[in-house]
């Protein structure tokens, strides 16, 4: 993923982290929401990727960046440690 810097007037901020506090969820998440919701608008999908922009996919997305920012993961210094792992 990209990444995007975003440069707020301090009405919009203030708007922002009200918005953030009255639904509960992080400034980020509702900038990540509206980005998603303009990009399926105004973004063609290129033929044999509609699955990556179904309601069903998008949330596993989230769950997994959400996951590894909170260091919700493991890493493996090889793949026999990985294998073994698995069982």
């Amino acid at each position: 993923m990209q990444a995007v810097s975003l440069r707020l007037e301090p009405t919009q901020y203030k708007r922002l982290r009200l918005l953030s506090f009255t639904k509960g969820k992080p400034m980020s998440t509702l900038i990540r929401d509206a980005l998603d919701d303009y990009l399926k608008k105004n973004q063609q999908v290129k033929p044999g990727q509609e699955w990556f922009w179904s309601e069903v996919w998008q949330a596993a997305e989230r769950e997994v960046e959400c996951d590894l920012a909170g260091g919700n993961f493991e890493t493996f210094d090889n793949m026999r440690d990985f294998l073994e792992d698995m069982k």
